[in-house]
């Protein structure tokens, strides 16, 4: 028989929860931290609720003018052909620069 696993929203209760199980246990198993939390959520609903809205590190709102300056910089430098490359080494760049990590 197949254990009941809690859909829907996340209360912010549950959020309080995920985030005292987290800085206690840290970041890894997530389906140990699912079990040890107590909430009814699948490990990988803990995971990404944890990397997408939880983490203190998360940089929030819009792009700040030395972001923008590098993006106008490399589009004029690489043009509209090499835009897969422009948006690869663009994420990197801002991840290195900001110390946050955007590949998620």
């Amino acid at each position: 028989m197949k254990s009941h696993v809690r859909r829907g929203l996340w209360k912010p209760e549950e959020d309080m929860i995920l985030r005292n199980c987290v800085e206690s246990h840290g970041e890894g198993n997530w389906a140990d931290i699912s079990r040890r939390s107590g909430l009814k959520r699948g490990g990988k609903s803990c995971r990404l609720r944890w990397k997408n809205y939880l983490r203190p590190n998360i940089k929030r709102g819009g792009m700040s003018p030395q972001e923008q300056d590098l993006i106008i910089r490399m589009h004029k430098l690489l043009g509209n052909r090499h835009f897969i490359f422009l948006y690869l080494a663009l994420i990197l760049l801002i991840a290195f620069l900001n110390t946050n990590s955007l590949l998620y």
